[in-house]
């Protein structure tokens, strides 16, 4: 995602979205989140790109915690856990 932001390359919202296999509104939800995180991200109609308007460091922290297959079909109702990056990159947690 921040790649295709950083190039200029995102495409209208509904390319992007396709892009990184989100709905438009979970993409929405995504760019709320970088938003939040006071990152100057705007869209331009006529480049067909969401952009930074300026350059900025964005430090992420995170945590990961390993859980037992039970848990997850307790937390997730029985789906199989398939977490994804905001880059569109897939975590195998095995």
């Amino acid at each position: 995602m921040h790649k295709l932001i950083i190039a200029e390359k995102t495409g209208t919202p509904s390319v992007f979205a396709k892009k990184l296999s989100l709905s438009r509104s979970q993409l929405y939800n995504e760019l709320d989140i970088i938003k939040e995180l006071d990152a100057p991200l705007k869209y331009c109609k006529k480049r067909e790109s969401f952009y930074y308007e300026t350059s900025f460091e964005l430090i992420l922290n995170f945590s990961l915690k390993t859980i037992k297959d039970d848990e997850s079909k307790e937390i997730f109702g029985g789906s199989n856990f398939r977490p994804i990056l905001l880059d569109g990159t897939l975590i195998n947690l095995l």
